[in-house]
């Protein structure tokens, strides 16, 4: 048991090792390889805020993993050690990327020794009269919630003294020098001289705090109305704080015990304590991106993605044919369109949708309301567990209340992770829209994401049994759809054991999957089961894989790679060829992981219909035949990128095709 599995949160590290990566490709201009180790750095603040809770509860209750045998001790160290190589190679690349744009004039990140006597003056003026007011020196307490970003720790002879930097001043301090920027942390270090030769400091920091922020939604319970499970969401998320500390970083002049003195003053595990060589979180690496962005050459180019033809109607054009389109290189509008269309169409009487992630001010909200205002019979899911979002989600919720739209919150106890919207005519004829991605115009900009839009009677009898579900709980067997819980991993199950038999019988067939976590035991034992007997698995799985290389015998043929590239990928998609008889492919909301197949309700359906099932073949061989972005796991569990002359992007392909094009459809 030991040997068949990674443990999911290390593999999650090698997956911002791979962010990281980035930052060192030739390939990606200058200021999106800072963009990526921002990137990189907000996803392991994520990490530390969500999933290193699971690690510290293994070590507090002396248990191991049963999946890999690992105590909660080792993973804890493996994770110090992981995140420790992530820094240094996070560091390198950002020193190295610091020295270019001083090289090319392009901007100066200065430290205060090297400032003219002119910018010195500039930056003490700034200090007195902007952060001197601001700062509020603070005697070490134990057991103190350090709520800002960053913070300031001073040892004297008799007191140890914390303060918070603040916030809205923002990390770069113009020097008064075009280009020219100092951190606010090297502004306070240097003009408050006069404070340490008063406090007699002997150390001084700048360090920044993490806590476990995974609170669970303790109040779950499927008898709950709508009204008392949105007043507890509410409750949970006033009441909701700052937990235990999961990380600790700080940095400062060539101190050796750092990590030793954080862990007994904060009492915590050594191996939380990270010594960071530069300044502390390149988030603000995001605000130099910002600023500069509109240097073309520094920037990955713009692209025009392809609308919807307007002067065809598409809700007639869905009566003849259906739409497949894969965002962001076809517009996140065409989903607008659709929804706008049919808003507009006097045959609309009902719309079903989900909402699990919207933007501000979103066109969807308002075509929704205008909806309910002409009428129609509007009911919206809202998951409100969309975690560090169920404030938005509730005041998305409020305003369709308002507006006249029944808003309803689904399962009480799974979280509706579902992305499906059914129009319907008074006849229960109608269309229904199925994706991979959250219903989200800004991210729809940079996650690539698959969606499918349909008239086809079958389908959309199958959304309407869905919505009939989540409104009233009472389940019917579907045609094509299945759901989660437990119908989307029955359905991989059975099918990769369909594939396997076809293989047996005639030595033919293959198993795709492209998902973005590859960790449910049942799916892995299902595929080293197959894999045993020979069938072929060619699996993208973007973050943390489970799945071991080199365990199921001779006869093993399963190749897995992760793509990282310009755009996020984010798409669920599945191939299942049955011998040389039949190929199935199928799109889901839902990733191979426990909680999305035994926890949430996701959906999945088969493309049946020909022509979007063979656009939808042709993406998943141009994803395989990848090569500049991806990243290959290897039988001693790292990723490694394969050195391929003329190889060729996936993502830039589609991006290239676009000049040749103006619209989804013309005719």
């Amino acid at each position: 048991m030991k040997d068949k599995y990674y443990n999911r949160d290390l593999s999650w590290i090698l997956f911002d090792n791979r962010v990281i990566d980035q930052a060192y490709d030739k390939k990606v201009p200058y200021l999106e390889k800072l963009r990526f180790l921002a990137i990189a750095s907000n996803n392991l603040d994520e990490f530390f805020r969500v999933r290193m809770h699971n690690i510290h509860t293994m070590v507090k209750q002396d248990r191991s993993e049963k999946r890999t045998g690992f105590s909660g001790e080792e993973i804890l160290s493996l994770a110090y050690e992981f995140n420790a190589r992530n820094i240094e190679k996070q560091y390198t690349a950002y020193n190295s990327l610091m020295k270019e744009a001083k090289d090319t004039d392009l901007f100066k990140l200065m430290k205060f020794a090297d400032l003219n006597d002119s910018e010195k003056k500039h930056v003490k003026k700034f200090y007195n009269k902007k952060i001197v007011p601001r700062l509020d020196m603070q005697r070490f307490m134990k057991g103190f919630k350090y709520r800002r970003n960053l913070n300031l720790l001073m040892e004297t002879p008799k007191y140890i003294y914390t303060c918070p930097i603040p916030e809205d001043l923002g990390r770069l301090v113009e020097t008064g020098v075009d280009d020219h920027y100092i951190l606010i942390e090297d502004v306070i270090r240097h003009c408050s001289s006069e404070m340490i030769r008063k406090y007699k400091i002997s150390k001084f920091y700048v360090f920044r705090v993490t806590y476990d922020q995974n609170k669970p939604y303790d109040f779950l319970d499927e008898n709950l109305t709508d009204e008392e499970y949105l007043n507890k969401m509410i409750n949970y998320v006033d009441t909701r704080d700052l937990r235990k500390i999961t990380r600790v970083e700080f940095s400062c002049n060539g101190d050796k015990k750092g990590r030793d003195y954080f862990a007994k003053l904060l009492d915590i595990s050594k191996k939380s304590v990270y010594k960071i060589p530069g300044p502390v979180d390149l988030k603000f690496l995001g605000n130099i991106f910002k600023l500069y962005k509109d240097h073309p050459s520094l920037v990955f180019p713009p692209f025009d993605a392809l609308q919807w033809n307007d002067t065809n109607n598409m809700l007639q054009y869905l009566d003849k044919s259906p739409i497949f389109v894969q965002y962001p290189y076809d517009s996140f509008n065409v989903f607008i369109d659709y929804l706008e269309t049919a808003v507009n169409d006097p045959k609309t009487t009902k719309i079903y949708m989900t909402i699990y992630r919207t933007e501000n001010n979103s066109d969807l909200l308002r075509l929704l309301k205008e909806a309910a205002v002409k009428g129609i019979d509007v009911t919206a899911v809202v998951e409100l567990r969309a975690r560090f979002d169920e404030v938005h989600n509730i005041e998305v919720a409020k305003t369709l209340q308002e507006s006249g739209v029944k808003v309803l919150f689904g399962d009480k106890i799974n979280k509706v992770h579902s992305k499906i919207c059914l129009i319907l005519h008074a006849d229960n004829t109608g269309y229904v829209q199925i994706g991979t991605g959250n219903y989200n115009a800004i991210t729809a900009n940079v996650f690539s994401d698959v969606s499918y839009f349909t008239s086809n009677q079958d389908y959309i009898d199958d959304a309407t049994k869905f919505f009939n579900y989540l409104v009233t709980g009472q389940k019917e067997p579907y045609k094509y759809l299945t759901a989660s819980p437990n119908g989307i991993n029955d359905m991989v199950i059975a099918n990769i054991k369909r594939a396997t038999e076809a293989y047996k019988r005639d030595g033919q067939g293959e198993v795709f999957m492209k998902v973005n976590g590859l960790t449910d035991v049942d799916i892995i034992d299902a595929i080293y089961d197959a894999a045993k007997e020979g069938l072929p698995f060619r699996l993208i799985v973007r973050g943390p894989c489970s799945l071991k290389l080199g365990v199921c015998g001779p006869k093993e043929d399963i190749r897995i790679k992760s793509i990282v590239g310009e755009l996020l990928e984010h798409s669920r998609i599945f191939k299942f060829q049955y011998g040389s008889d039949h190929t199935d492919v199928w799109i889901s909301s839902a990733d191979m992981m426990t909680r999305n197949l035994e926890r949430r309700v996701e959906i999945a359906v088969p493309i049946i219909e020909e022509k979007p099932k063979r656009q939808l073949l042709k993406i998943i061989k141009m994803f395989w035949k990848d090569t500049e972005n991806s990243y290959h796991l290897t039988d001693d569990g790292n990723y490694v990128k394969q050195d391929v002359h003329h190889g060729i992007s996936a993502q830039q392909t589609w991006l290239g095709r676009l000049q040749y094009r103006k619209y989804i459809h013309t005719k």
